[in-house]
């Protein structure tokens, strides 16, 4: 005899986790979950992001992006483009004055110098110290050659051309920009040191033109004098002050004291990014060293004042992070060090103390993507090649990594990473949830998966409107509160829409493009709102698989589905059963109210157990709970023979 009616439910959602059996999840673990939030225990349809930059820089091309605080404590949006620089300020802060929030504003700072800009695809980084913005374009080449220079005197206030012949093949084509150094620091050929564009005449030899701006005249050349030319971009600085954007020097000085190739430099050097720590600019100069700043200033010693990490391992430096006190963790591509940086005083150009050290983390695993390195209270997540991993601190304030990534319940969304485009991947930590966007099957961020620690699950897996990439996410000011900003770049083509998005805004859809209108006839349901802009979200839960808590054949009778909803939301509810498998669709259903409402669909199918997908079709209803009805047999309701 069949035995007594049977009921199992979900009365609360709390994360997703795919990788697992669906038969031995947890209650309130779901299968899958997209462009959803699970708040208090509800999942509810995510908000949709709404544009925010007009179609008018279409036609440019943003290489980077990253975040600027004005004189005013205003949070600025910076788009870095090939050749020049714009803010985008949000609307934040009240005007006294009319008692509304200051306006949105799309602001030119200026192009950059001649000849000085960033290819599509290269190396860009920005930081903001001492009142100025430092944008990093990629380090030095790793070929030094000695060199030789001709040319005629040069007085004071004139300028002359200068033919540069190196020791060897140099490699270079015209446009480039090479650093040219004097070796000895002779004092009158020293003066010529600089970063130029040259014009290539041969495969050893190169010109550039050299404006005398000192008060001496420049002698000729003599044979006997040897340079050093290497090729590589220094960086870009912005004064905010007086809204200039100038070439960070690279002319050489010799110390006070010390050997004769002893040198510190008089702004910053070229590397792939910076960031600004105790007071010093630390700069990643090659990929085994770092180099660290003066106090308060942006001069460099970079052979005594820098960290040589991994030497010979063919190991490279991903990413750096501010940690505590006067440590920072360098995460290399297979393993993970702090440096710990002494600062015997506070003496304004004051070197860093000889007890500077570097000391392993862990060799196991290293970061795949800069910009996934996420500090979060105590807490540092990153992206390796196995996933989303956590770094946890111990009570002697060391930090040890676990083997078993964060990610390992979702593992299998990250198998489809593209590899070959991850160091592109980004990620932030916004509302008790970290945000970490990579590339699937694509050859840019097109997706976001979300793990909410309060709930200590993964929340979500976001999809956005082909060509909405995810370039940059950055967590700023708006109005009167924070808010999340995903940043697309501008590729300079007037259909493909870049520029600046806010994230949960919308409760309509997503706003990436200007569209066309909708096409008469049309059929409902259909968005009819701002010209066809909008694009409707696909946002559903799959559930755990009910077993009853036995594999025996079952009788699924009904469900019921309690959501929180409001007028003309729209559902759909499918079956999923097991041993045998069948597909069955349950309903489809629309609102009329605006109170809670429980739907109770038919099942009337067997099988060994059943899970549920539930689609928000249309609207942002929530879903409470889940419970199906069943009646386990103690026989097979079906002869086996």
């Amino acid at each position: 005899m069949p035995s007594q009616l049977q009921a199992e439910s979900d009365q609360s959602y709390m994360g997703f986790a795919s990788r697992l059996d669906p038969a031995n999840l947890p209650e309130g673990i779901l299968q899958a979950a997209v462009n959803v939030r699970l708040e208090r225990g509800i999942a509810q349809p995510r908000k949709g992001c709404q544009r925010l930059t007009s179609a008018t820089l279409n036609a440019l091309t943003m290489v980077g992006s990253g975040l600027w605080v004005d004189s005013l404590g205003r949070d600025n949006l910076v788009m870095v483009f090939t050749d020049r620089l714009y803010l985008y300020r949000p609307q934040q802060g009240l005007d006294p004055s009319t008692g509304t929030f200051y306006p949105e504003a799309t602001i030119l700072v200026g192009t950059f110098p001649t000849g000085r800009t960033i290819a599509a695809g290269g190396v860009v980084d920005c930081v903001q110290a001492l009142n100025k913005l430092i944008i990093f374009r990629g380090q030095y080449d790793a070929l030094e050659l000695s060199a030789t220079l001709s040319n005629s005197a040069i007085q004071t206030g004139q300028s002359g051309l200068v033919t540069v012949t190196t020791s060897g093949p140099h490699g270079y084509v015209t446009g480039n920009e090479v650093t040219v150094r004097y070796s000895t620091h002779d004092n009158g050929h020293s003066a010529v040191d600089g970063n130029y564009i040259i014009t290539v005449t041969s495969p050893t030899q190169f010109t550039f033109t050299f404006t005398n701006n000192t008060p001496n005249n420049f002698p000729a050349s003599q044979p006997s004098n040897i340079y050093l030319v290497q090729r590589g971009k220094p960086p870009l600085i912005w004064d905010s002050v007086a809204n200039t954007i100038t070439v960070a020097s690279q002319r050489y000085i010799p110390p006070s004291s010390g050997t004769a190739l002893t040198y510190i430099t008089e702004s910053i050097p070229p590397g792939d990014f910076g960031f600004y720590f105790q007071n010093r600019l630390v700069v990643k100069y090659s990929n085994q060293r770092i180099v660290v700043s003066d106090i308060l200033e942006f001069s460099f010693d970079v052979q005594f004042n820098n960290f040589l990490i991994n030497q010979g391992g063919n190991d490279s430096i991903v990413g750096i992070l501010p940690w505590i006190e006067d440590q920072f963790l360098v995460f290399m591509r297979n393993s993970i060090y702090v440096a710990y940086v002494e600062t015997t005083s506070f003496i304004q150009g004051a070197a860093p103390g000889a007890q500077s050290s570097v000391t392993v983390v862990t060799t196991e695993l290293g970061c795949l993507a800069r910009r996934t390195i996420v500090n979060a209270g105590q807490f540092v997540f990153f992206l390796s090649a196995k996933g989303v991993h956590l770094l946890t601190p111990q009570l002697d304030l060391k930090v040890i990594g676990n083997t078993m990534p964060l990610s390992e319940p979702i593992s299998d969304k990250f198998q489809a990473l593209n590899f070959s485009a991850a160091q592109g991947s980004v990620g932030v930590y916004y509302n008790n949830r970290l945000y970490v966007a990579i590339p699937i099957g694509a050859s840019k961020n097109n997706n976001i998966f979300i793990y909410n620690t309060l709930n200590k699950a993964w929340e979500s897996n976001d999809t956005y409107p082909d060509g909405l990439y995810l370039d940059n996410l950055i967590a700023a000011s708006y109005q009167n509160e924070k808010r999340l900003f995903v940043l697309t770049n501008f590729i300079g083509n007037l259909d493909q829409y870049g520029g600046v998005f806010l994230t949960e805004q919308r409760e309509d859809g997503d706003f990436f493009k200007d569209g066309n209108g909708v096409v008469l006839p049309f059929s409902f349901p259909a968005n009819l709102n701002e010209g066809g802009q909008i694009n409707s979200i696909n946002s559903f839960v799959r559930t755990r698989e009910f077993t009853m808590k036995s594999l025996s054949e079952k009788r699924f009778s009904r469900g019921e589905f309690q959501f929180n909803n409001i007028q003309n939301d729209i559902v759909g509810i499918d079956a999923n059963l097991h041993d045998p498998d069948a597909f069955e669709t349950l309903m489809g259903y629309q609102f009329s109210g605006t109170s809670d409402g429980t739907l109770r669909p038919r099942i009337a199918s067997r099988g060994s157990s059943i899970d549920f997908v539930v689609g928000f079709t249309s609207g942002r209803p929530a879903l409470k709970g889940i419970t199906v009805y069943g009646i386990t047999a103690d026989r097979p309701m079906i002869s086996q023979e």
